[in-house]
């Protein structure tokens, strides 16, 4: 799977548009694409070349883009993480909700992967989304209480450990799941399966193509499509 930071911002930007337009109708095209973007149509059309080399859309000529599995997840990462930080700057930093948009899209671009990561990871695995629901005008503000929560988990980042997608992992090698980026009925079975947050999962075999793949959470024996594996991303060696 090409890795994000692979991908420039307007590509990235791209992968977005296109699942969230997939959502709403049956065939993407490239005048859908410019018209969300407000771009022209042979810049599109240039930006969804680069995208099939990268093997993360499929187009025959002239005809609908459609994003792969791997090119989903990978929109599903970045809307996952623009979400995210524009929550984090609403609720927990109080900006402006128009600002937010478009500082969350600036940031996730910029950052570095290794900052951008430990970020994803500390909004995930603290309350801090709710640590500034208390706090009021007159109170301490808020970054100073998130700060007392990063210290009292005492977060190391020269400890960090790699997060990928499940499916990235080698036979034999360990990690514990730290987030599901899926739909409702794919995050509901696979929750069903025991893949839940924080579960320990180690990768037991991959089939001769890569698809399925075997893994063992809690005791069980898992098999999982390709695809669906690319949506569940785990921290390595944790």
């Amino acid at each position: 799977m090409t890795d994000i930071s692979a991908i420039t911002p307007a590509m990235q930007d791209y992968l977005e548009t296109m699942l969230s337009l997939s959502e709403s109708v049956n065939e993407i095209r490239v005048t859908d694409i410019a018209a969300k973007l407000s771009i022209a149509k042979a810049t599109v059309t240039q930006g969804i070349e680069y995208l099939k080399k990268h093997g993360l859309v499929l187009q025959e000529k002239y005809g609908p883009v459609e994003l792969t599995a791997s090119g989903k997840a990978m929109a599903v990462e970045v809307r996952w993480r623009h979400r995210k930080l524009k929550q984090f700057l609403t609720e927990v930093l109080s900006v402006d909700a128009k600002i937010a948009e478009k500082d969350a899209c600036l940031m996730e671009h910029v950052v570095s992967k290794h900052t951008m990561n430990r970020l994803m990871h500390f909004l995930e695995s603290t309350d801090c989304m709710n640590c500034a629901k208390n706090v009021s005008q007159k109170d301490t503000p808020a970054i100073n209480n998130l700060s007392q929560v990063q210290s009292n988990k005492e977060t190391n980042p020269m400890e960090t450990k790699p997060i990928r997608a499940l499916n990235e992992l080698k036979v034999g090698e360990r990690g514990r799941v730290i987030r599901i980026a899926s739909d409702k009925a794919l995050k509901s079975r696979v929750l069903d399966m025991g893949v839940t947050p924080g579960a320990e999962i180690k990768m037991e075999g991959h089939a001769p193509m890569g698809d399925p793949v075997e893994v063992d959470v809690k005791g069980y024996h898992l098999t999982l499509r390709k695809d669906e594996a690319a949506q569940i991303y785990v921290e390595v060696g944790a």
